[in-house]
């Protein structure tokens, strides 16, 4: 996987990425499933994650359609 600037990530980096993107898709399809905690912690955690695949510099897009 590569950033924005062409420079491809390590193995740990592109983990975080799958992750992130994991997150907000779970967020986006399923967040009505989701108990009241289980969204905002969830929320909480797509913030943090969303830090650092910006800092990836893989343009992780906005996330306010999600609650955030």
């Amino acid at each position: 996987m590569n950033d924005v600037f062409g420079n491809e990530l390590t193995g740990a980096e592109t983990k975080l990425v799958d992750c992130y993107r994991s997150l907000a898709a779970v967020l986006a399809e399923h967040a009505e499933e989701l108990a009241p905690y289980q969204h905002r912690n969830a929320l909480k955690a797509l913030g943090t994650l969303w830090q650092v695949t910006n800092g990836l510099d893989m343009e992780p897009g906005q996330v306010y359609h999600l609650g955030a």
